[in-house]
């Protein structure tokens, strides 16, 4: 369990680093719509690592108690 909550943090970092990279491109974009579909992935895979991280994270702290 510990390894997947490891896992999804980092994902969200990467994550994170591909977003922020990207929204810099928006403002003179080389490839349009590839561009906004690896946004929208992004977003997607972020929102999605960090809902699992905080539900793996109360569950460990539950267990712990």
């Amino acid at each position: 369990m510990n390894k997947i909550l490891a896992f999804s943090i980092l994902g969200m970092g990467l994550t994170g680093a591909v977003l922020i990279i990207s929204v810099a491109l928006l403002f003179n974009p080389p490839i349009g719509n590839v561009l906004k579909i690896v946004i929208a992935g992004s977003t997607t895979a972020f929102v999605i690592l960090a809902a699992s991280s905080l539900v793996l994270r109360r569950r460990l702290d539950e267990i712990s108690e």
